[in-house]
């Protein structure tokens, strides 16, 4: 059975631990570097956007449905976004094909405006 119940106490280790201390001398400036820490961690962060986005993305990426469904938002929108310019860009170059065709067959053809 287990030896670490409430009730079942050890003296002798006990007493050992009562006279046991540490020795072993600080680092230098160790308690100006731990208040410096200490203030540093209770300071209002001065929070920028990428900040922000850094710590949702880390508090929202380890949930697997999560990230997919962000994922596939943002494809989907990415994907829409490069259609649109896609047909907006085509329309513009069938366009000025149309013109250079007009052009070749009859070079006194004014252009369209």
């Amino acid at each position: 059975m287990s030896t670490n119940e409430p009730g079942n106490h050890d003296e002798a280790l006990g007493s050992l631990l009562k006279e046991w201390s540490a020795n072993a001398p600080l680092p230098l400036h160790f308690q100006e570097a731990v208040w410096r820490r200490i203030e540093v961690a209770q300071a209002p962060a001065a929070a920028s956007v990428w900040t922000a986005i850094a710590h949702w993305i880390g508090t929202a990426m380890p949930r697997p449905a999560l990230a997919a469904s962000y994922l596939a938002i943002l494809l989907t929108i990415g994907a829409t976004a490069g259609w649109t310019r896609g047909r907006h860009e085509a329309a513009q170059v069938n366009g000025e094909l149309g013109e250079r065709y007009i052009r070749v067959l009859d070079p006194y053809a004014t252009p369209r405006q």
